[in-house]
């Protein structure tokens, strides 16, 4: 035989034998049993009694797979009445998907071997089927899908009175006319296959009887997952979950993350029993003209903004600069589109008094020399900028104004969040998978409201009493930078009084504001003698010199490296109803 003719002798041999899809899992189906009753309410009950041997394999159970849903427009309901083991009850669960009720039998926990008998009992509507002259029964009592042998496969099927008229069985694969042994009566019919069913193979039986001998019964298409989850009872669900969930979140800010301050009628210090109270009372801002308690600019946007920005840091070095530790040299840029850079240098001066995130920065910025340029800072400052932001956090807590810091707070409630969602949406992702309406409401829910709670977060970091009275007086003291031109005469009344104030500026983000200002007041300051800049002296052009300046810092010392790319009709077996299959777990 030469290759063409071994080729077309193959491809006819593929085309009629039978094969199956399933490889064998090594266990048998010694018996399977059913039990088919047509009630004459319409409702067809079926007892299964599977006999199967799993040998000498560990096993939890097995499942059955039973068919709702045929040819994509006719429908039966299933409700199952019990399942059994050797006859006790057992552990199942039911899952819908794809047209199929699945029952999965068995306990997880457990593992069994050997020979056992499955009793299962369930009713179904909506599988008889109406003609002229006669009623019809077309059951596929085995189902196709089991991947293992069935030794021996048989059925009786019993009407609620006499009137049966004709009968037949058919065995093999899906869609074989291969007749097995039928003994038929006036009531009842047994059916039994004549051989063994290999993988894939089953036993499918037809009955005619006389007509209207029970009713009809017609299943209307059921809804679909997504008809489900879209329905008014499942979006009740979901939004009464949203709603406890943004309740809970709102409870959380208002227990944990609400500030505490002193009520207007309450006296003593912070931390004496009856001086803190909840928010409540109407509190009031009057201006100040000095930054309260001598905060430094840095600590002053902490108190603000609850967070250790990168522009607070650009700010306590132009604050270290108008006290004399560091001298600002601006170098103008080298060409047409070029920015221009600056060189910070370091003075003399002793750091006694100074905070320690002040200490910090200072270290920090001359470890390598006395001076350095704000362009070299790129790329090799950002681990620094986090110490002296961690140092920050831990003044404004050790000076009474926090609790905890603010960042710890914010960090773990991100996380408490993240935690929630993915919880939520791992139970919206198995919901959705197993079509469970319940489950994936639930999911969904708890996911959007981890949502909130991440959202959240950023405004759980709560002020002390005395943090919370610090903060209304800091907003005096915007007040008096943000209407300067209202109260010139205190600048004219101080000689350094614009230098005092232009980090402060510069943290609440006023300074082109307050150059404005300066400008209608007519103020002329003394040129400083810690900043050299490329343009004539006035504080005008000044403020926006210092504006360019903390724009520029704030840009190098944030900048992180980039990652490296390694980082990173007639009748034929398989008709009718039922049908389906199953296999071990």
């Amino acid at each position: 035989m030469n290759l063409i003719s071994f080729l077309i002798f193959f491809i006819i041999f593929l085309s009629v034998v039978p094969y199956s899809t399933h490889a064998d899992e090594g266990w048998v189906i010694d018996s399977f049993f059913s039990e088919i009753n047509v009630e004459s309410t319409g409702v067809v009950n079926v007892q299964e009694s599977i006999d199967v041997d799993f040998g000498g394999l560990s096993k939890h159970g097995i499942y059955r797979d039973i068919p709702y849903e045929y040819e994509g427009d006719i429908f039966s309901e299933i409700e199952v009445e019990g399942v059994m083991r050797d006859g006790v009850s057992e552990k199942f669960s039911e899952s819908e998907h794809g047209g199929y009720l699945r029952l999965k039998i068995g306990d997880a926990n457990r593992t069994i071997s050997g020979k056992h008998e499955y009793v299962i009992r369930y009713g179904v509507k909506g599988v008889l089927r109406g003609f002229e002259g006669y009623d019809e029964l077309y059951w596929n009592v085995t189902g196709n899908g089991w991947p293992v042998t069935i030794r021996n496969a048989r059925a009786v099927v019993t009407l609620p009175m006499e009137g049966m008229l004709k009968a037949r069985c058919f065995e093999g694969f899906s869609g074989s006319d291969e007749v097995c042994h039928s003994i038929v009566g006036q009531a009842s019919g047994t059916f039994k296959a004549d051989r063994d069913l290999r993988e894939g193979e089953g036993l499918t039986v037809v009955v005619g009887f006389e007509k209207g001998m029970v009713p009809i019964l017609v299943v209307n298409r059921p809804e679909s997952f997504w008809e489900k989850l879209v329905s008014w009872p499942s979006v009740t669900t979901l939004f009464s979950v949203v709603g406890i969930g943004a309740a809970t979140v709102f409870w959380l800010w208002y227990r944990f993350g609400r500030d505490f301050w002193f009520g207007t009628n309450l006296f003593g210090k912070s931390g004496e029993k009856g001086a803190v109270k909840p928010i409540g009372s109407r509190e009031t801002t009057v201006v100040e003209f000095e930054p309260p308690e001598k905060l430094s600019p840095a600590e002053m946007g902490v108190v603000v903004d609850e967070t250790a920005n990168t522009s607070d840091v650009t700010a306590m070095i132009i604050d270290l600069a108008t006290r004399g530790f560091i001298k600002i040299e601006e170098v103008p840029k080298k060409w047409i589109f070029g920015k221009n850079d600056y060189i910070l240098k370091k003075t003399e001066r002793s750091h006694a008094g100074l905070e320690g995130f002040e200490r910090k920065i200072l270290s920090e910025l001359f470890k390598s020399g006395d001076e350095v340029s704000v362009s070299a800072l790129k790329t090799t400052f950002y681990k620094a900028l986090k110490e002296v932001k961690n140092d920050l956090y831990k003044s404004v807590v050790k000076k009474g104004f926090f609790p905890s810091s603010p960042d710890t707070v914010r960090i773990k409630y991100l996380i408490i969040g993240i935690t929630v969602g993915v919880v939520g949406f791992a139970m919206a992702f198995f919901g959705i998978d197993s079509e469970n309406v319940v489950l994936a409401d639930l999911g969904i829910g708890i996911g959007t409201s981890s949502a909130i709670l991440i959202f959240v977060s950023k405004f759980m970091p709560r002020k002390t009493a005395h943090g919370r009275n610090v903060y209304r007086r800091i907003l005096g003291y915007r007040m008096f930078i943000e209407r300067s031109e209202k109260y010139r005469q205190r600048y004219f009344e101080k000689e350094n009084m614009f230098n005092e104030v232009l980090p402060y500026a510069i943290v609440f983000g006023l300074t082109k504001k307050f150059a404005d200002a300066m400008k209608e007041i007519g103020l002329k300051p003394a040129e400083p003698s810690w900043y050299t800049g490329v343009n004539a002296f006035n504080a005008y052009n000044f403020a926006d010199s210092m504006d360019g300046f903390s724009s520029s810092m704030s840009r190098a010392i944030a900048a992180a490296p980039k990652s490296s790319g390694f980082s990173g009709g007639g009748g034929y077996s398989g008709g009718g109803f039922g049908g389906g299959g199953g296999g071990s777990w």
